[in-house]
């Protein structure tokens, strides 16, 4: 009976470390693998890139996302065309950036002409984080939320006018555009020195979806809302987002970035900021709260690796490995006290220790 109980005894101390020890490595990658239909981890880069197909995005950390069709409020649509993205996440000191993948048969720009709608996604986050989570539906009256959209005719819509589209269209004369009889004044003209940007009345009033001066600059306009039919774009010299596309295929492949200090709070490394999705297929006519969207999924900016991590596992097998060596010293040492008497495993532990202590200082001494 004493004999099982010993048996048992040394089993457990022998086990007991190495559990532990198998527990606290696989922790982290366990915890990865339940987050991972949910957590976008960006990784740390010297600086992100802007090109789609740079190499750089081959080690990014990839989000598969659902869309399902926006069907709360009208303009509702039971029926979209993009029915997921591939989203990617890199960051540098100032900027995060964000790769999107998704299928679209025609890349659609609106090039001319009032039925044509364009390409689009859009990446949505809190405005300030720290004041709780708003909901996904373009934010709340005192929560609002962050839009960057990326727009498949900016940077191109200075060659994707009317006239463009309608070569051997008739026009009458623009006497305040700065632009003779006869010939199409051009948005950007309106803009010249002979030209009055009050008869563009859009562009004088400050939207953006009017400002070719902007769109020639950058195709991802920055906007805010507090809730449905709130949506708003920033001034003009709060444009800080940052884009490029390439459809190839029946595949769109666009990056977008944009500065990790927002007015209310900063993407920190270690911080996990919720996020949501949204895309328009141009060719079914999608447009404005006609879309494909997500729920919140969340962001996270990846600390960089110190040499501690590789080091901590083998400090942590080292002292499992003498904790087994004393207790299998113990255990020897119980059986064997000079009177004949049996000590208890405590005081054998002790006396290990002791006697290691003792036989390093004669070491020491020696030296």
């Amino acid at each position: 009976m004493n004999a099982n109980k010993l048996e048992k005894q040394r089993r457990l101390l022998l086990g007991a470390p190495f559990a532990a020890l198998a527990g606290w490595l696989f922790l982290p990658a366990r915890r990865a693998h339940a987050q991972q239909k949910a957590t976008l981890l960006a990784k740390p880069v010297a600086q992100v890139p802007l090109d789609p197909e740079d190499p750089a995005w081959q080690t990014a950390d990839i989000l598969d996302i659902p869309l399902a069709p926006q069907a709360v409020v009208k303009p509702r649509t039971y029926e979209v065309g993009v029915k997921a993205i591939v989203v990617r996440a890199l960051y540098d000191e100032n900027r995060l950036a964000l790769r999107f993948e998704w299928r679209d048969a025609a890349s659609d720009a609106m090039t001319g002409g009032v039925s044509a709608f364009r390409d689009a996604v859009a990446v949505e986050f809190p405005s300030d984080p720290k004041a709780g989570i708003p909901f996904f539906g373009m934010g709340e009256s005192n929560r609002p939320v962050t839009i960057y959209q990326w727009k498949s005719d900016w940077h191109s819509a200075l060659n994707n006018d009317v006239d463009e589209k309608y070569p051997n269209m008739a026009v009458d004369w623009y006497p305040f555009s700065g632009r003779g009889p006869g010939e199409i004044a051009e948005a950007t003209d309106y803009a010249n020195k002979e030209a009055d940007k009050a008869f563009l009345t859009s562009w004088a009033a400050g939207n953006t979806l009017a400002d070719p001066a902007l769109q020639a600059r950058r195709s991802v306009e920055k906007l805010v809302a507090r809730g449905f039919g709130t949506i708003a774009s920033v001034a003009g010299d709060r444009q800080d987002g940052e884009a490029r596309a390439a459809w190839k295929g029946g595949v769109w492949h666009t990056v977008v970035t944009v500065p990790r200090a927002q007015e209310k709070f900063t993407f920190a490394r270690g911080q996990t900021v919720p996020v949501a999705f949204a895309a328009w297929d141009g060719a079914k006519g999608e447009r404005g709260g006609e879309k494909a969207v997500s729920t919140w999924y969340f962001l996270s900016l990846e600390q960089p690796v110190g040499v501690l991590t590789y080091v901590a596992p083998l400090v942590v097998a080292a002292g499992a490995a003498a904790v087994e060596l004393a207790g299998l010293h113990a255990l020897r040492a119980r059986r064997t006290t000079p009177g004949g008497s049996r000590r208890s495993f405590g005081a054998a532990v002790r006396g290990w220790i002791g006697g290691l202590r003792a036989k390093l200082t004669r070491r020491t001494k020696r030296a």
